[in-house]
């Protein structure tokens, strides 16, 4: 579902302007790269699930730390309804 979700952000920004996918990626990746230095650092959603936000971008992601990995469930557009969030 993640994917999907990061395939059709990146899309929607590109037809916004161009470039504009390629900068929320960049975020993306950013906020990936924090949350394997720390996955405990953000807040949880509805324990043992957490999310956390990407800057710049109205994106939360949601993912559980299971063991030593990190499953993401949802890159999650924050405009959209909350009843959405969990649907993993």
């Amino acid at each position: 579902m993640a994917v999907v979700e990061i395939i059709e952000a990146y899309d929607w920004y590109e037809i916004q302007k161009e470039g504009l996918g390629l900068e929320f990626l960049n975020e993306l990746d950013l906020f990936y790269k924090s949350l394997h230095r720390n996955p405990h650092v953000y807040s949880y959603y509805d324990d043992p699930v957490r999310e956390g936000k990407v800057n710049r971008f109205p994106y939360t992601v949601i993912y559980e730390v299971i063991e030593t990995s990190i499953v993401i469930y949802s890159v999650f557009m924050a405009k959209q309804s909350p009843d959405k969030k969990r649907t993993f």
